[in-house]
């Protein structure tokens, strides 16, 4: 039969398909969804609206359910607890979070219901069928909990684990990234949606590794290379231990905080409020309790990732609610990336600092040639742009600009590597490339490389 189990405090809905074991589900996919109602308005299951990429291999655990049926010709998967017409079909503004085992099959998933089809009326015909949440944990949620938090027993005295760095372009995520690690791991820019794909930066401390996430600012996609942005920083969540949302406390929240505080309701992890930019004069007044409705906080923890404020207090307050493990990486890398990425992605900050509102996010840097030579390392790199106007402002008149660009680059290149280089840069145009799939695979954007 299956189960369903509810949390008032996230507003979501999980269903089940198998009692499933401790770390079952590796993976999770999200498909649209709606809830079946009665004539009476009750909620009585349901339905994922599936595609052609779910094949019914996949199904198999679902379809053992009497109370789960398949629609062949459209694709939708129902999952209702009674032989009873559904009388209304309301589809919901969040896709639901489908989890997936080794095998790739179907285990359950979880909505997030409307707080008007959530009460115990309109899920009293669930009744039957409803596991208490203490009884659901070892069914797949642990994976998005993170395992073990608090003070709990445990052989290590180490505290390891995930925390995303969630929130809109340019609210300050990648210079707090730097400042925590004392470092530059990544680019910081003027512009919004500098970060492009999940940095790992590692904070390592006596008593606890931390791996931050930095993620992409999670926004309006208007082309595939912004729709593969956001996805990055949506699958970011689910797997982290703790979810550090960055606001600009001097602005009032936009639509964009609204949606991702949203998003960050369903995660059963320890959500923290960082209020970003206390040392710029607020504008209309205080924002403050405006933020704190947004979702309910574990913690807010005011900061200044430019100037250091509110740090420790903030790193402090992360580590506390780690789970305790075993080390994952090396107590001296601060970074996962590689030297050519972080090069790569140096060059390009120097493009977006110095041509400013002239190029916008249009560019790839891509390394062509990595030589170590005996007295330097020589490193070709191609600057994409999508027109060819792009390209003479890269280059500039008589090539200063680009001379600039590799000038500004090619110093924190060095103090990063830690050695001398030569900088060998060339500029095309790729027309259109954010919103071609082969020219963001060639780049290097792809889904699959960044579980």
């Amino acid at each position: 039969m299956i189960s369903f189990s509810h949390d008032p405090e996230a507003g979501t809905l999980y269903g089940y398909f198998t009692d499933l074991e401790a770390g079952q589900a590796v993976d999770e996919l999200e498909y649209p969804a709606s809830l079946l109602l009665n004539s009476a308005g009750r909620v009585i299951g349901v339905r994922l609206d599936l595609d052609d990429e779910i094949t019914l291999n996949q199904l198999e655990l679902a379809l053992e359910h009497n109370e789960v049926r398949l629609d062949m010709q459209y694709g939708y998967l129902y999952a209702r607890i009674a032989d009873e017409a559904a009388a209304r079909v309301v589809p919901l503004e969040s896709p639901a979070l489908i989890d997936l085992d080794e095998e790739d099959r179907l285990l359950g998933f979880d909505v997030a219901v409307p707080a008007d089809l959530r009460t115990p009326e309109r899920l009293e015909r669930l009744a039957p069928h409803m596991l208490a949440l203490e009884e659901a944990a070892p069914s797949g949620l642990e994976r998005r909990s993170g395992g073990q938090h608090g003070d709990g027993d445990s052989t290590s005295v180490t505290r390891v684990g995930f925390v995303a760095l969630v929130g809109k372009p340019n609210v300050g995520k990648s210079t707090l990234l730097n400042e925590l690690l004392g470092q530059k791991v990544a680019i910081v820019s003027r512009r919004p949606q500098t970060t492009r794909v999940p940095l790992r930066g590692i904070l390592n401390r006596p008593d606890a590794q931390v791996i931050f996430i930095d993620t992409p600012g999670i926004h309006e996609p208007h082309h595939r290379l912004g729709q593969f942005m956001v996805e990055l920083a949506r699958r970011a969540i689910p797997d982290a231990d703790v979810v550090c949302m960055m606001v600009d406390i001097s602005m009032p929240p936009t639509s964009l905080d609204i949606k991702i505080a949203t998003m960050l309701r369903r995660v059963r992890v320890p959500r923290l409020l960082v209020l970003n930019k206390i040392d710029r004069p607020a504008k209309e007044g205080s924002h403050l309790e405006a933020y704190r409705a947004l979702a309910t906080w574990d913690m807010e923890i005011a900061i200044s990732a430019l100037r250091g404020t509110g740090l420790t207090t903030l790193v402090d307050e992360i580590i506390t609610r780690l789970p305790y493990g075993e080390l994952l990486y090396a107590t001296d890398q601060v970074a996962d990336q590689t030297e050519q990425h972080l090069v790569a992605e140096l060059v390009r900050e120097k493009v977006l600092h110095f041509t400013d509102q002239e190029v916008p996010h249009s560019v790839a840097v891509e390394v062509e040639e990595w030589q170590e030579k005996e007295q330097h390392t020589y490193i070709r790199l191609t600057i994409n742009v999508e027109k060819e106007s792009q390209k003479g402002i890269v280059i500039g008149a008589g090539g200063e600009m680009l001379k600039r660009i590799g000038s500004t680059a090619r110093h924190d290149i060095e103090q990063a590597l830690g050695r001398s280089v030569y900088l060998d840069l060339w500029v095309k145009a790729r027309p259109n490339w954010r919103n071609d799939p082969s020219s963001l695979n060639w780049l290097g954007f792809r889904l699959k490389d960044w579980k």
